[in-house]
């Protein structure tokens, strides 16, 4: 889903959208690709707030504000061991 690089903020938001419309028992592999692409630094987090402002899109702001709090730990820490 987020191989390249940096990733397209529309990208991004778009699997954003489908995690946040998933059933929750569907999430978790969403939530993981999403994660990663987030403690990588595969996406700027500044140019996916700045679409979802400019698109007036509160509900994604805060599924990426909760995904944030969920991910804060690994990112404090510099990231995931593979």
């Amino acid at each position: 889903m987020f191989e390249s690089q940096t990733q397209d903020p529309r990208v991004f938001i778009e699997a954003l959208r489908e995690f946040h419309e998933a059933l929750p028992e569907q999430r978790g592999a969403l939530a993981n690709a999403l994660s990663e692409a987030i403690i990588t630094k595969r996406v700027d987090l500044a140019a996916v707030r700045q679409e979802l402002l400019d698109a007036g899109e509160p509900e994604l702001l805060d599924a990426l504000d909760r995904l944030m709090d969920l991910i804060e730990p690994y990112i404090e820490e510099g990231g995931v061991e593979e």
